[in-house]
């Protein structure tokens, strides 16, 4: 799966790539919300990002769950709040990305 991870955080970063990795993924990382924007444009199953981000943030929330209710009402499929361990990272992936029908094309 092509995964686009949009965060500014370096150690975040290694571990979500370390996490990802394993699993046959590949990722490609932006650190700042701007940069983020314009690489969505381009071909990912899937984009994971960062909600508090330089330049353009992802949305100004935070855990409290109105703001999870009022991410997901702006079309978030899913909020993890870091620390998010590597197998919750995985889990998330696996139920957020295509199916198998979708990657065989059926």
């Amino acid at each position: 799966m092509r995964i686009l991870l949009v965060e500014d955080d370096a150690m975040n970063v290694e571990l979500f790539e370390a996490a990802l990795e394993t699993d046959g993924h590949e990722i490609v990382t932006e650190r700042d919300g701007a940069a983020g924007e314009e690489r969505a444009s381009d071909q990912f199953d899937l984009v994971l990002l960062d909600i508090q981000l330089p330049k353009k943030d992802g949305l100004a929330a935070s855990v409290l769950p109105e703001e999870i209710a009022r991410a997901k009402s702006a079309g978030f499929d899913e909020f993890l709040s870091k620390p998010i361990s590597a197998q919750d990272l995985r889990d998330a992936v696996r139920r957020l990305g295509p199916t198998q029908h979708q990657a065989n094309g059926l």
